[in-house]
């Protein structure tokens, strides 16, 4: 018998090569250098930003007369906000973060942590009147200083306690609480020291404002009677 033809199959075609990888590879060698370009030029030309004080140079268009006009305008602003602020010593009190500053002519010479009011609400259950611990915002003034000062406890500090006020006024004199420097910057509150020295730096007070015996002492003798108090 004949022998049969041979049949011939066409080679397999080879697999089709995706080109997404290729194109993958490039868009990434792109990002890169296009980050790596910007980040050199940021390196070389690139600043923070940061602010800058007023500058009073005249816009696009405007005349020489306008500038310096708005330049003089400028020089009296700053005039009048300097006579606006403080001069000589004067107390400023951050109720919020707990600290207190001297300052001279604008310069702090003492900084220290202190303790200030609560916040809290006392209500005496027998009459229903109530305080509230708050220390004062705004300006006071140091009315007076005493060295070794005896403390007249009003009733909030017996109901506090859960004890009848005393109608013997001599039981109501505690000559140890307040330290031994006190300045009144009115209305009964008071800037001064403290036996609990590891409270300082929080809201423990019942208004007054509380310091520790170096800051206090250093007020004491370096803030005169008629300083600014400035509480915030």
């Amino acid at each position: 018998m004949p022998a049969e033809p041979e049949i011939l199959t066409p080679p397999p075609e080879p697999p089709q090569r995706h080109r997404w990888p290729q194109v993958m590879g490039l868009v990434v060698v792109a990002v890169g250098l296009v980050c790596g370009g910007s980040a050199a030029v940021l390196a070389r030309l690139g600043r923070p930003l940061v602010t800058t004080p007023f500058n009073a140079t005249a816009s696009v268009g405007t005349t020489e007369a306008e500038s310096g006009n708005l330049r003089k305008r400028a020089v009296r602003a700053e005039k009048e906000l300097d006579k606006l602020h403080p001069k000589g010593v004067y107390i400023v009190v951050d109720a919020y973060r707990n600290r207190l500053h001297l300052v001279e002519n604008g310069k702090v010479i003492r900084s220290a942590v202190c303790s200030t009011g609560t916040g809290i609400v006392l209500r005496d259950p027998r009459n229903g009147k109530q305080w509230i611990f708050d220390t004062p915002l705004g300006e006071r003034v140091v009315e007076r200083k005493v060295k070794h000062p005896v403390w007249a406890k009003p009733d909030w500090a017996f109901v506090e306690e859960g004890l009848l006020p005393p109608t013997d006024p001599n039981e109501r004199f505690d000559d140890a609480s307040l330290g031994d420097y006190a300045l009144y910057i009115g209305d009964g509150f008071i800037i001064h020291g403290t036996l609990f020295k590891s409270l300082l730096g929080r809201r423990v007070t019942h208004g007054c404002i509380r310091l520790g015996d170096e800051d206090l002492e250093f007020l004491y003798r370096h803030a005169p009677i008629g300083t600014r108090v400035y509480l915030y």
